[in-house]
């Protein structure tokens, strides 16, 4: 019987997976919490002293933020199971938790304006208020953090090994 596993490469070793360039690292995070939030996103913002959600290419700071993945759904960035249960809230929100499901990629450098003309449709000046867009032909949820030099790219653990593979092959990323 043939073999269909041959044909896609192993998922890498996400714990050291790092790609370099001359302007541009990228990189698979490990054991960021994510939540997702659905319902009265406004009342759980302030709930949870949150500030505003970050949209498109938005620039988040610190261990805790929401990014708006939808009109009333957020994706809640490092909020722990102790302070954020999954299930129906009486205040009017759902939260599940979604960190299995979701790969975290880190882009950082000179060149993530590059990357990003080759990932996104969006303009980068321009950008809207949802943080889910297509990345580099998949869905993924993308904010800048801590500074505009640093991308973060969340994106179904089932797509996360294409992602990669397309990173691999962006010339921002070769050292030939």
């Amino acid at each position: 019987m043939f073999d269909l596993a041959r044909k896609w490469q192993p998922e890498p070793d996400w714990a050291d997976a790092c790609l370099a360039g001359p302007t541009l690292q990228v990189r698979a995070l490990g054991h960021v919490g994510q939540r997702l939030v659905s319902g009265d996103v406004e009342g759980f913002l302030v709930r949870h002293d949150l500030g505003r959600d970050i949209g498109a290419l938005g620039l988040a700071h610190g261990d805790r933020y929401a990014v708006r993945v939808a009109r009333d759904r957020l994706l809640a960035v490092g909020l722990s199971a102790v302070e954020l249960s999954d299930g129906w809230h009486d205040e009017g929100h759902a939260v599940s938790t979604v960190g299995a499901a979701m790969r975290v990629f880190e882009a950082s450098g000179a060149g993530v304006r590059d990357l990003l003309a080759r990932a996104v449709t969006v303009d980068p000046d321009h950008p809207g208020p949802c943080a889910a867009m297509p990345f580099g032909g998949v869905m993924a949820v993308v904010y800048r953090h801590g500074d505009a030099g640093t991308l973060r790219i969340h994106v179904d653990r089932g797509l996360a090994s294409y992602l990669w593979e397309w990173f691999e092959c962006q010339p921002l990323l070769s050292q030939g």
